[in-house]
């Protein structure tokens, strides 16, 4: 089964005409299925999850509250997605609004307001605390590159490494059950489901994060079938040699084309 999976995914990759990377796990038998899942790649907004995480560990941890006050300013205002850019300066956002923003429709500017409270080192240090050596968030959004983001952009990691994240997540080794709950509904209030959710049968549910920018398309998240079984995908896709900001991007077709056929083959939904 594993080897005919993998050659349908190698003609997704074909059609998509990028360079896909995935890595899945179902959580009922601990099966996983890799496909070129160590390479690394540009995350896009993928890398908000991590810092997702590691802002959700401080408040567990009392260094926070979510209640905490941000106050818009126009100096955080970038373009991209999201709402704050068009809002007045002076706006206070809770913490945990500004997180949901930055998950739910991936707004850059609650993700520079973020990053300028809370820096970008801790997060790269909870990352390899949690076992995930490459994963780094290198800058704030459409901000200038360093020469050790000039590759990367935003950030990096692998499909592989996400997959670490999501599962340490859904097997309660990443905080308090209050922590992974209240990480997970942010998730599950995702608002773009042109990736994995798309071709997914009725009843399926998806917490998950987007990530796009020219040439990248990619999607991760735990997907709840209808009868409460539950598996984890992280999807990239990378190098789309053509610009198209449309569900009809090939790229963000074969992140959805991937998770059908690799949930339909895992699961009895």
């Amino acid at each position: 089964m594993k080897q005919e999976l993998l050659t349908e995914i190698e003609e997704i990759e074909r059609e998509s005409t990028g360079r896909l990377s995935l890595a899945f796990r179902d959580f009922q038998t601990e099966e996983t299925l890799l496909y070129k899942a160590s390479e690394p790649c540009k995350t896009a907004s993928i890398i908000k999850l991590p810092l997702l995480v590691h802002i959700a560990l401080l408040a567990e941890e009392g260094e926070v509250l979510w209640d905490e006050k941000l106050s818009l300013t126009e100096t955080e205002k970038v373009g991209g997605a999201g709402v704050l850019t068009r809002l007045s300066a002076g706006l206070n956002l809770s913490l945990k609004d500004a997180c949901t923003l930055m998950t739910i429709i991936s707004d850059n500017t609650a993700t520079n307001m973020l990053i300028e409270r809370f820096g970008v080192s801790g997060c790269n240090e909870r990352m390899r605390k949690l076992g995930l050596p490459l994963t780094t968030l290198f800058r704030k959004s459409y901000s200038p590159d360093t020469p050790e983001s000039l590759e990367w952009g935003f950030g990096r990691t692998t499909a592989e490494e996400i997959l670490t994240l999501l599962t340490l997540l859904e097997v309660g080794k990443i905080g308090n059950l209050g922590t992974r709950e209240t990480i997970l509904d942010i998730l599950a209030a995702q608002n773009y489901h042109d990736g994995i959710p798309r071709f997914l049968p009725s009843g399926w549910r998806y917490a998950g994060k987007t990530g796009a920018i020219d040439a990248v398309r990619n999607d991760v998240g735990i997907m709840t079938a209808p009868n409460q079984n539950r598996y984890a995908l992280s999807i990239f896709c990378q190098d789309i040699p053509n610009v198209l900001w449309t569900p009809e991007n090939p790229g963000l077709l074969a992140v959805a084309k991937v998770a059908k056929k690799v949930l339909s083959t895992y699961s009895d939904n």
